[in-house]
């Protein structure tokens, strides 16, 4: 962290040249998982992937990403998410709701219980300022990622899907971003590929039916 404190770029992550350097607390994050898309289930799955905010002088300036060891310990992953971030997750404090990142769109969702709404402008620009309903959000996902064809056409676009185009970002950010997000776009190639899977099976029994 304090390389970049200390890097030329530092203000490419809202970062000035003080050393008063702290981590908030260590979150986990969610993502959508199969039932959730297809609106069977309002399940979240889990990542391997934690985030907390990094304070400068006791003020928020941005957000790291780690990753949990064997040991539970957390190894830093890197850094790049943005000043509006970090301070709406300081304001959300230890809410208890589940934070969902979509990369890289660099949109980040709070669901909390049957209420969801943005934490940052790219997912306020998605679905607007105001509260949603679960069952609401559960139907903007579906529409938005259940089309494997859309997924498929305009998925460097979405992680999940295939909407929404990547958001202006400081050079520097954008790369953290990209390295974060690798993993994400790892699981998002997984569940495309069952969906092919899915989708194959289903029109292969179909035909045989036919027959």
């Amino acid at each position: 962290m304090l390389d970049t404190v200390r890097s030329e770029d530092h203000a490419d992550y809202h970062f000035s040249t003080s050393v008063d350097i702290r981590v908030g607390l260590v979150q986990p994050s969610w993502s959508y998982g199969e039932a959730f898309i297809d609106q069977e289930s309002d399940a979240l799955e889990q990542t391997d992937e934690w985030y907390a905010v990094v304070y400068q002088d006791d003020k928020p300036v941005n957000v790291m990403a780690a990753a949990k060891n064997e040991n539970g310990k957390y190894a830093f992953m890197g850094i790049g998410f943005g000043q509006d971030l970090a301070v709406a997750l300081d304001m959300a404090g230890h809410k208890t709701g589940k934070r969902v990142y979509e990369f890289p769109n660099d949109a980040w969702f709070m669901i909390d219980e049957d209420s969801v709404y943005g934490l940052n402008q790219p997912a306020k620009s998605l679905i607007g300022k105001e509260d949603w309903s679960l069952t609401r959000y559960m139907e903007y996902v579906h529409e938005r990622y259940s089309d494997l064809e859309v997924i498929m056409e305009d998925g460097q676009n979405a992680a999940t899907g295939g909407a929404g185009a990547l958001p202006e970002q400081e050079g520097s950010e954008r790369s953290g971003l990209v390295y974060v997000g690798l993993g994400i776009l790892i699981m998002a190639g997984v569940v495309m590929m069952y969906r092919m899977m899915r989708k194959r099976s289903s029109e292969s029994y179909k035909s045989n039916e036919e027959r």
